[in-house]
């Protein structure tokens, strides 16, 4: 036999294809995102009330002089967010319990009453007579910074011309704004500075014409400012506070050759975000399958989904235990082990995370074979009381319609199966589809 030889452009092609299947196990594992609880970035010790001082606003003078006291906006959105119970939670989020406004933070109007008794100036205040304003005010802690933003605006013109030959102008204008921040935490009883960050972050707006933009044509620097000391103050609350960030999960794919239906259900219920069902069809399955490592990992995933990260570290860690070379159970180990972590420092700021209890029906068997009547709903099937064309029908069924199997008779030409009312019925082989 010849020796077949490909050409390098052949070659290439299978390489591709090789390595497409090989990352296509991978690409369609079924996925979830969800909100998952992050600590803090710092722990600040047993704090729990803070004064907010204006931020001081370093910008040049003519940024200062634009109309909006840029230091006061970020201390009150700084303010705000730490007073957030959810921040940063979305609607698809499994755990309850856990709050992330855990700070009590002073009015406004009373520091501010404090700075002018004494008649202090925000931009002279030494060490002394911050540690001073917070006795007065009776917290543990005081916040302060200094702000700073600049903005510049890009123009640019395209044209072209038309099939019939006019020549079409495009006059673009892009407004971008910039600001950074820095902040710093003091401890009150000894004035030693417990944290200290900073951040930036940047606006943009633009607008396009005709004819060549006005600069009113975009939002005003101070505007544009605003909005990125908004985005500031959550990264700054962020630093002193738990919140909630977005997170995508992948499932393994469940390979079970008796039970790739229920298996399929179960992905089907993942699609759905039927975590309930989700996980009592893996448990039912974990019944009978005990060793299957994708299956204990995607119990782990589910529990870790929902903020049981004692039972989560237990499945992964016997998920790990049948496959240590897995990177994803190795990675779903150290995660709930953090988390575990992350509960306890959450339980020692007053913060605890609701248990969650999968809602698991005892009754029936989940793992039973089903059968599917053919055809659309607006077609219906006769179910019989015994396995004989003369026998009494019991009922007609739509099509679609899902049964639990219970018997095959004279070589499937009969289906015994579990009807919606509870009683037996048969169908025709020819009516239903099996291996359902």
């Amino acid at each position: 036999m010849g020796v077949i030889k490909l050409s390098k452009n052949t070659i290439l092609l299978l390489l591709v294809i090789l390595n497409f299947n090989l990352s296509s196990a991978q690409l369609f594992k079924p996925t979830m995102t969800t909100s998952l609880l992050s600590p803090s970035e710092k722990d600040i010790g047993n704090v729990k009330r803070i004064a907010i001082l204006d931020f001081e606003n370093i910008s040049s003078q003519e940024y200062k002089e634009a109309g909006i006291d840029i230091g006061s906006k970020l201390a009150d959105y700084l303010s705000i967010s730490m007073l957030e119970e959810y921040r940063g939670k979305g609607q698809n989020c499994f755990i309850e319990g856990a709050r992330t406004d855990i700070y009590s933070i002073v009015e406004r109007e009373e520091v501010d009453r404090v700075l002018q008794e004494k008649q202090f100036e925000l931009a002279d205040l030494n060490d002394t007579q911050i540690m001073s304003i917070g006795k007065i005010l009776n917290v543990d802690a005081i916040i302060l910074g200094n702000v700073s933003y600049s903005s510049s605006d890009e123009r640019d013109y395209k044209s072209y011309r038309t099939d019939q030959g006019k020549l079409v102008s495009t006059h673009y204008l892009t407004r971008t704004t910039s600001a950074e921040a820095r902040m710093k935490i003091l401890l009150v009883a000894t004035g030693e500075i417990i944290g200290q960050t900073s951040n930036r972050s940047s606006r943009s707006d633009s607008t396009k014409g005709g004819t060549r933009p006005g600069l009113n044509a975009v939002q005003a620097p101070n505007k544009l400012a605003e909005y990125a000391c908004e985005n500031i103050a959550r990264q700054f609350a962020n630093y002193l506070t738990p919140y909630y960030y977005s997170y995508t999960f992948t499932f393994e794919k469940v390979k079970h050759k008796e039970l790739k239906e229920r298996v399929k259900d179960a992905t089907e219920y993942l699609r759905l975000r039927e975590i309930d069902k989700a996980y009592e069809m893996y448990s039912a399955i974990y019944e009978v399958d005990p060793y299957n490592a994708e299956l204990v990992f995607n119990m782990g995933v589910l529990n870790e989904i929902v903020g049981n990260y004692d039972k989560a570290k237990e499945l992964y860690d016997v998920a790990v235990n049948m496959n240590s070379g897995n990177d994803a159970y190795v990675k779903g180990l150290r995660r709930a082990e953090n988390n575990i972590e992350l509960s306890k420092y959450l339980n020692d700021l007053g913060i605890v995370i609701t248990p969650y209890d999968f809602k698991i029906n005892s009754e029936g068997n989940l793992l039973v074979e089903r059968v599917k009547i053919k055809g659309p709903r607006s077609k219906r099937k006769a179910a019989y009381a015994d396995a004989k064309d003369n026998s009494k029908i019991l009922g007609q069924f739509p099509g679609g319609l899902e049964l639990d199997l219970l018997g095959r008779v004279d070589k499937e030409k009969w289906i015994l199966v579990k009807l919606p009312n509870g009683k037996k019925g048969y169908f025709k082989g020819k009516d239903v589809i099996t291996g359902k």
